[in-house]
């Protein structure tokens, strides 16, 4: 796991950034939100968990939570919710009914503290209420992003996430086209099901999330984003239907990957793979 930062005077990253040999670093994030009820947006992965603990202790006490928002049910955003729950003992958790009723199959959901949420609800956190708001694109049908309607902060889930050459803190650091780049590889592997959509219907979507104006951009997948960023991100979700579909690594593939990983530090890594075809 990579220090926390901050993205906003309300919003503290909890980032790590996962080394994808031959491709470069695909970040995950959780995010802490300090509103008068402070809010806790996923949970990280579980390889994490102890010092993932401890960096969400160094922004908020734990105990001080209110609200545990979780985006979908992944293995990259439920890293640690059981034992977020069990210091975060006045916490609720807000996701989607079927990601509740999923992740029942593998730990005790206390459904008793269970706040079931979708598309067009409205959550009161103290000091301002937050929007559930479908991703453009995901990889989960039960994703659920947020709109601080206070402050404008998007956290948009897995949409405009971004496959870059090396961490950030700041997507504006990233140059424009290996940004859009990293975004159009990261779409086509993260939401495949994006070529088969009707692109009319699409464009609405896509014409949904210009509507919402955000003054920020909080991926699961992306550094963090300026909202005046937003139209360059809609451009590329725009091409994704009529991109070259991404191809999951084959075994040999995957033996590269895994060799290269495992090599020491200071070796050289293997580079020069096609994102689309290793990403995913």
């Amino acid at each position: 796991m990579d220090a926390p930062y901050q993205a906003a005077p309300d919003v503290h990253v909890l980032p790590t950034n996962l080394a994808l040999p031959g491709v470069g670093v695909l970040p995950v994030n959780a995010y802490v939100l300090l509103a008068e009820e402070p809010v806790l947006i996923d949970s990280g992965i579980g390889v994490d968990s102890d010092e993932f603990l401890d960096a969400l202790a160094s922004i908020v006490d734990p105990a001080a939570l209110r609200w545990v928002w979780l985006t979908h049910d992944d293995a990259d955003h439920t890293g640690s919710i059981q034992r977020v729950l069990e210091v975060a003992p006045q916490a609720r958790l807000v996701t989607n009914a079927f990601s509740a009723l999923r992740m029942a199959t593998w730990w005790p959901v206390p459904f008793d503290r269970v706040h079931a949420i979708r598309a067009g609800d409205r959550l009161t956190v103290g000091d301002r209420t937050l929007l559930a708001v479908p991703p453009p694109l995901f990889d989960s049908p039960l994703s659920i992003g947020l709109l601080d309607e206070a402050t404008g902060s998007f956290f948009s889930v897995d949409s405009f996430g971004a496959l870059l050459s090396e961490a950030t803190e700041d997507a504006g650091e990233v140059p424009h086209d290996a940004l859009a780049g990293g975004m159009l590889a990261w779409a086509l592997a993260d939401s495949p099901w994006a070529h088969l959509v009707d692109r009319q219907r699409f464009s609405q979507v896509l014409e949904g999330v210009r509507r919402l104006q955000p003054t920020r951009i909080l991926s699961s997948h992306l550094p963090a984003a300026s909202g005046t960023s937003l139209e360059h991100f809609l451009q590329v979700l725009e091409s994704v239907p009529d991109a070259e579909p991404a191809v999951a690594p084959n075994h040999e593939e995957f033996g590269y990957m895994l060799a290269a990983m495992m090599a020491p530090q200071g070796e050289p890594q293997l580079v020069g793979a096609d994102p689309g075809a290793t990403a995913g």
